[in-house]
Parts: structure tokens; sequence; C-alpha cells
């Protein structure tokens, strides 16, 4: 007769088994991004689509999601992805989701997608995406949503694109901005503190121009493996992780979800990319209020609107130190800079993500997202 620690152990073998055949199978892969949405703009490679309230979807998806409001705040959220990095960041599957996750707390909530660069995107700039790209997007969620203002959320460097938009296009008298809030996540404003990517840029100056002519747009494998050089030991110690938790699904689901993503990366559009290297990283001209983009120089002081910058304590790509320096770069009176736990890619997507970021995210807008300003 089976004792209950040889049924323990059994129940034990089958989750493993169960855990493992879903990590080969790549189950969770079909189930990133696909939170129901409408896309209300597209133009370019640029699309921007609403996430559908729960009230409007066909199928949940498997959404556990318990919360059902109607749209409570006047002022609607776009989350503005980083360059290189596929927008699905935002919702990873349908019980961890950034995006579902703030619609459900009543945000009319957008998520934009620069598209997938190729050969014929090589030139972009910069200033495409601050000049055009994020103003078309914006325009697109104030028409759909009816209102004036937008909250912008972006992490990596969908906050310092944020930023540069919001100073960019604040009107010469300082009233009429169409953003409402910002909020950054990893993202770093004094480069000098980002340590080897820093150096990196610093040594690449030289020759950065004629390598990228050859190179053409930096290859997706080119990010992808810069994020586990800059992961350092945890690219093998996830591995050990994964291992001594394969009998738990759920964290097998997440491990598939994050490591799908940092092994599916963009290509960066090369011109795009001189300019971080050269400018941005190298000479760190944004925090020296030096930056300049379609020749106009851009200064993060001019930025009034409030801001809430999080940051990873053990983010090796935005240090805390690179990210800290956004509190000294903006006028805002209500500024507030959050440390939370995870590097670079858990402060986003981590298991600890939904309480200490999203979350936060949430109730920080909630009460500066009541009302929208004239236009």
């Amino acid at each position: 007769m089976a004792t209950n620690r040889d049924n323990a152990i059994a129940r034990r073998l089958v989750r493993l088994a169960d855990g493992v055949s879903l990590l080969a199978e790549g189950g969770t892969r079909t189930r990133m991004g696909n939170a129901p949405k409408s896309v209300i703009f597209k133009q370019w490679k640029l699309t921007v689509s609403h996430v559908l309230p729960r009230r409007l979807e066909s199928d949940a998806l498997g959404d556990d999601h318990v919360e059902d409001h109607e749209q409570t705040f006047a002022i609607p959220v776009l989350l503005v992805p980083p360059l290189m990095v596929r927008p699905y960041v935002y919702d990873l599957r349908p019980d961890h989701s950034f995006a579902r996750h703030l619609r459900d707390a009543g945000f009319a909530t957008y998520v934009l997608d620069f598209g997938v660069p190729d050969a014929h995107d090589a030139s972009l700039l910069l200033e495409h995406y601050v000049y055009t790209f994020l103003p078309a997007a914006i325009d697109a969620v104030l028409r759909h949503s009816g209102a004036k203002q937008v909250s912008l959320v972006g992490y990596c460097m969908g906050g310092i694109f944020s930023m540069l938009y919001t100073a960019a296009t604040l009107p010469r008298d300082g009233a009429g901005s169409k953003t409402a809030n910002l909020v950054t996540i990893g993202a770093p404003i004094n480069f000098e503190k980002t340590g080897i990517i820093s150096a990196a840029a610093k040594f690449g100056q030289g020759f950065i121009d004629q390598l990228m002519d050859v190179l053409g747009n930096v290859p997706s494998v080119g990010a992808e493996l810069g994020f586990k050089v800059l992961s350092g030991s945890k690219s093998i110690t996830k591995w050990i992780d994964l291992a001594r938790n394969l009998y738990d699904d759920e964290y097998v689901r997440g491990f598939d979800a994050v490591n799908t993503w940092v092994n599916d990366m963009l290509p960066y559009p090369r011109d795009a990319f001189k300019q971080m290297v050269k400018d941005v990283v190298g000479k760190n001209k944004i925090l020296r209020r030096e930056l300049e983009l379609g020749g106009n120089r851009i200064d993060l002081a001019v930025i009034q609107a409030p801001l809430l910058a999080i940051a990873g304590r053990n983010d090796n790509i935005a240090t805390l130190a690179s990210t800290r320096a956004v509190l000294a770069s903006v006028s805002s009176q209500d500024k507030t800079f959050v440390e939370v736990s995870g590097g670079h890619v858990g402060v986003i997507a981590g298991s600890s993500a939904p309480e200490q970021v999203w979350q936060r995210v949430g109730d920080w807008l909630a009460p500066r997202s009541l009302g929208s300003a004239p236009a």
C-alpha cells in the first residue's frame, strides 16, 4: 500500500514531468501579448492598440483578474516600449500582464508598437521617434479616448523617449502639454553611472560610424547577447533556479515567458544606434543638456509634469545612480524615485513586479488622472 510519502513523491514527479513538458512545448508563447486589443492607429510600421475593457472581451483567454471596472480615470495611459524590445513585455501572459493590470484598475490603456526595423529603416534617427512616431501615437490616443492629455509609461528607452518627447514638444509658454504624467521604469539618465555600458561607448567613439556602416542595423542577436552579458552570473544561475522549480507550473510559465522575451529582441536602426553610442551614452548629452535632435537642443529641465521613476536595486544596465539622476534633471515639483527589488528584466517582468511596480504605478497615477487640463 502506498504511503503518504510515496503519494507525495508521485505527485511531485508528475508535476515535474508537467513542467518539463510545458517548457519543451513552449505553451506560454502562444499567450504572450494576447490581451484582447483593437488597433486604433497604424501608419508606417507604427501601431497603437487599445486594450479592450473586460466587458468587451469575447474570450477572457484565461485571465484570472477579478476586477472589472468601467473606465474610471479621465486621463489614458500609453505604454511606450524601448527599441529592440517587443511591446509584449507589457503583456507577458494573461495572469502576468502590466497592460491588463492597468486596464483592470480603471485606466484606458494603450500599447505602442514601433514595429520591426529592417534595412529600409537604417537611417531612422532618435528624432524620428521623438518628433514623429511618439506624437502620432499620442494624438491617436487622445482622439480615441477624447482626453486632452495622456500619461506616458515607459520602460528603459521607452521612458527616455517619453521624457525627451515631453521636453521637446512643450509649448513655449509652458502650458498645454499633452503629457499629464510621466512614469519611467529602469530608465537611465546619467550614463556615466552605467558602468560597462559607458566604458564600451567611450571605447567605440572613434570607430562606431565605420563599424555600423558596414554592419547596418544592429542585429537582434546583439541585444540578446548584451542582455546576457550584463546579467552576469544570473544568466547561468537562472537555469539552476529553473531546475529547482520545475515542479512549479507557475514558475515554469514565468520563466518561459521571460526567457522567450529576452531571446526575441528586435534589430536596432543603424543611425539611431550611432546617436545612442556617441551622444547619449558616450558623451552623456541628456544629463548635460546638450542633446540636439532635429536641430533643437533638448533640456529635460523644462519638464514640469508629475514624475514617478522606478529603478531595480540589482539592475546592471539602468543602475540606481544612473536612474536617480532624473530627479535633478526635471523641474517637476511632484516627483518620486522608488527603488524596488530586481534587475533590468525583473523590474518590469519578474515575479515581484505586479506588487512592487505595477501596483505602485497604478496607485500613483490614480489621483493624478482624475481630470485633463485644457489644451
